[in-house]
């Protein structure tokens, strides 16, 4: 895997430390309280030992900004060191970062086009509390050929000095092309854990420029306060063995949120396979293309969801709508493959007027467990009670005749 077990480990307790200290169990959604929950062994993902050979080959080879820290550094996370790592990614395009954690002022770090950067297990960066409303611990705007193995990044929500704004950001990704992101660990974000967006603008068609062939592998992102990553402009995005939990703090507050702002967004090709998400206090997965769709002109969207897992985020699949009569229907399909939904209060979730987006297939639904008594589709087990969940789901949808649920 890319990382080792113990370096895994030590950034993986971190994020869960500074996690716990701000769990008060503030009232959420429909009355109930939200509960931090340690992400179980079972959901962490790994990568292959080929990988790891890539990595560490990497590492040898790079320009250590250890060195270009000042004398008598500290290693507790406790110095500002932004400007001396900035130094060394604008003058070197393979850099590995400090075995250690770094305090990072709320600047950010600003990533050029083909670099790599690769993080130690103990590497760490750590936002600086400020009250700012927008801020990013990396930043990819405008850039092509970027890779970034094993990063650990720790964001401010415990002590940010603001109560507004909601655009603290972990990696904020901008009209960036062909970026590949391995084994990130991204936690306690004033806002996403990664954010896939637009920077510039297509003045010819009247389009943003999406960010495109963006690759998200074997992730962990905890306890981000807005998302664990947000979809809002681009084309060909695979997110894959990754896991999203005890997303939390300000809405939509979704594992996945794939959410265009307007109609000169993208959003186009997304696969989302084999991720989990878990003890997000609204949603799993969360589709929201309600402003995509214009009078003006015709959308086409496609998404894929593969083997989705969701456990105990209080909805595991919700599907927006609500349009105006005058937008354009919207061409494509959104296939959801293999889902299971287990322990959620309401395992599906949608709203009507729903005829202007694509065609929506769900394929081979299970759902397991519930918590009793609180929705129509709660069920004890996959079984008889499990099946009995979904057809309740399908004769929920009975009117809206492009979300179709298939058996397999």
């Amino acid at each position: 895997m890319t990382m080792s077990r113990s370096g895994a480990l030590l950034c993986g307790l971190a994020m869960y430390a500074m996690s716990c200290m701000a769990q008060g169990g503030d009232i959420d959604y429909n009355g109930k309280k939200f509960v931090f929950s340690t992400v179980p062994a079972q959901y962490n993902h790994t990568s292959s030992a080929t990988m790891a050979a890539i990595v560490n080959a990497g590492i040898r080879a790079a320009v250590d900004l250890t060195t270009l820290l000042p004398p008598g550094y500290k290693k507790d996370g406790t110095v500002d060191y932004t400007d001396y790592l900035q130094n060394g990614l604008d003058k070197n395009r393979d850099v590995v970062f400090p075995d250690f954690p770094v305090l990072i002022s709320s600047k950010g770090l600003t990533v050029s086009s083909n670099a790599n950067l690769y993080f130690k297990p103990n590497s760490k960066l750590i936002m600086q509390p400020n009250n700012l409303e927008k801020f990013e611990i990396l930043r990819l705007h405008g850039v092509n050929n970027v890779k970034i193995y094993n990063a650990c990044l720790i964001g401010d929500r415990n002590d940010h000095q603001g109560t507004v704004g909601e655009h603290g950001m972990g990696i904020a990704i901008r009209s960036a092309k062909d970026v590949s992101i391995y084994s990130p660990r991204i936690s306690n974000c004033w806002g996403d854990g990664i954010y896939i967006g637009w920077r510039t603008r297509d003045v010819v068609n009247d389009h943003y420029i999406p960010s495109e062939n963006i690759n998200i592998y074997n992730g962990l992102l905890d306890y981000n306060r807005r998302n664990g990553i947000s979809i809002v402009c681009g084309r060909n995005i695979n997110i894959r063995n990754t896991t999203i939990a005890n997303t939390y703090g300000t809405l939509p507050m979704s594992g996945i949120d794939i959410e265009p702002n307007e109609p000169k967004d993208v959003i186009n090709n997304i696969t989302i396979d084999s991720v989990t998400t878990y003890n997000n206090a609204r949603d799993g997965i969360l589709i929201v293309l309600t402003r995509l769709p214009s009078a003006s002109s015709s959308v086409n969207t496609n998404i894929v969801i593969k083997d989705h897992l969701d456990d105990k985020s209080y909805s595991a699949f919700r599907l927006g709508s609500g349009f105006r009569k005058t937008d354009r229907e919207m061409t494509g399909q959104i296939s959801v493959i293999n889902p299971v939904w287990k322990n959620n209060e309401t395992p599906f979730r949608y709203r009507n007027n729903y005829q202007m987006l694509p065609v929506t297939e769900l394929k081979n639904i299970r759902v397991i467990g519930s918590s009793p008594g609180v929705q129509t589709f709660s069920s004890p087990a996959q079984s008889a009670a499990g099946q009995e969940a979904v057809k309740k789901i399908k004769a929920g949808l009975s009117r809206e005749n492009k979300i179709r649920i298939e058996d397999k």
